[in-house]
């Protein structure tokens, strides 16, 4: 009994020591930007990332990556390539990145947008065109677009010119790529007021303080149904850009050029994979922060005093509630609400969603 009782333990610290729960029934669910270990068929916070050794240990349309599943599909040299061939030196064909695959350098299937805190270091940047991802479910990941109704996919939206899965969709305006953006209904978007205006083609939604209103909505693409040399994107006139000029864009700051005219960047950046882990379990956190929504926080003591002690200036204590629990961080003003959530499919039952909170 005692040696049923010490096996049982051993298997506890095992599993704590690797980061992964015991699932009666563990399911490997591949969404978006990797593969995750869930307890249930559906991908949830609950997941963590799902470890492989090979291509094969992932579900059609992924590969191993230094560990994790990403989107692609392995390009296989042709009869009269050389198979051994270094693809960071010999480089790959339109729509492939080289990247380290099962140890080496292999073409892969360029798959673009928020991979939701999985990946591995390229070997070499490949072509950067448009390609078309290889999901076995029919959904767009990856796909150019210039809509939401342009992507298929449950949740899926149309971010920065690509389909993104409802995974990679941003949480929380600290997840921004663009400085200072709020997240409003998992799309980023700029922050605005009487005194700071909009870019051009959006309007100020005053009452919340985004730029998430259109002044005049447009269909389709290029300046057909546009007016004074705007060009349609997303629904919005907006101003054209030029890829061409130095340092890569004619946009402001905290705007990309898609399809031909300046937005603000809508996407978001992710740190970690394993939501309410900590440290090296979170794969990665720094070992005093948590990973919530796929992104380090620093973790505080509520019962603290002042609680504020343990955070820096401009931020406090708070409890976040995920879909694992509820975690005391560090966050500033207005951010990391618990009432929804797009990246989960936790939406308001009335308002808009920003930074987590119902507005």
């Amino acid at each position: 009994m005692k040696r049923l009782l010490l096996g049982i333990a051993m298997l506890g610290v095992a599993a704590l020591l690797w980061g992964c729960p015991i699932y009666g029934n563990e399911n490997r669910v591949c969404q978006g930007g990797g593969c995750y270990s869930c307890p249930d068929t559906t991908y949830s916070g609950a997941c963590i990332n799902w470890s492989c050794a090979q291509d094969s240990d992932c579900d059609s349309g992924y590969v191993c990556d230094q560990g994790s599943c990403t989107p692609g599909t392995y390009y296989p040299p042709d009869a009269g390539d050389d198979a051994t061939a270094d693809c960071s030196i010999t480089g790959c064909p339109s729509g492939y990145v080289c990247k380290l695959s099962n140890g080496s350098a292999q073409c892969v299937e360029l798959a673009t947008g928020s991979d939701a805190g999985t990946g591995g270091d390229s070997a070499s940047t490949g072509d950067t065109g448009t390609s078309t991802s290889d999901a076995s479910d029919g959904s767009s990941f990856g796909v150019a677009c210039n809509a939401d109704g342009d992507c298929s996919g449950s949740g899926s939206r149309c971010v920065d010119g690509r389909c993104t899965a409802q995974v990679g969709l941003c949480s929380d305006g600290t997840q921004c790529i663009a400085a200072g953006s709020a997240c409003v209904e998992g799309l980023c978007e700029a922050r605005c007021s009487t005194t700071q205006p909009c870019p051009s083609g959006y309007g100020c939604d005053f009452t919340r303080g985004v730029c998430n209103l259109n002044p005049g909505p447009c269909t389709g693409s290029g300046a057909s149904s546009c007016q004074g040399g705007a060009t349609c994107v997303e629904g919005h006139c907006v101003p054209p850009c030029d890829t061409a000029v130095e340092g890569g864009t004619s946009c402001a700051a905290g705007q990309v050029c898609v399809n031909g005219g300046c937005i603000p960047d809508q996407g978001a950046t992710f740190a970690c994979a394993n939501d309410g882990d900590q440290g090296q379990l979170a794969n990665t956190c720094p070992s005093t922060a948590i990973c919530l929504h796929h992104d380090c926080y620093p973790a505080c003591d509520l019962d603290a005093s002042p609680s504020s002690a343990t955070c820096s200036s401009g931020t406090a204590c708070k409890d976040v509630t995920i879909e694992t629990g509820v975690y005391a961080v560090c966050a500033a003003p207005g951010t990391l609400g618990s009432d929804c959530d797009p990246a989960q499919g936790k939406s308001c039952a009335s308002g808009v969603c920003i930074n987590g909170t119902c507005q």
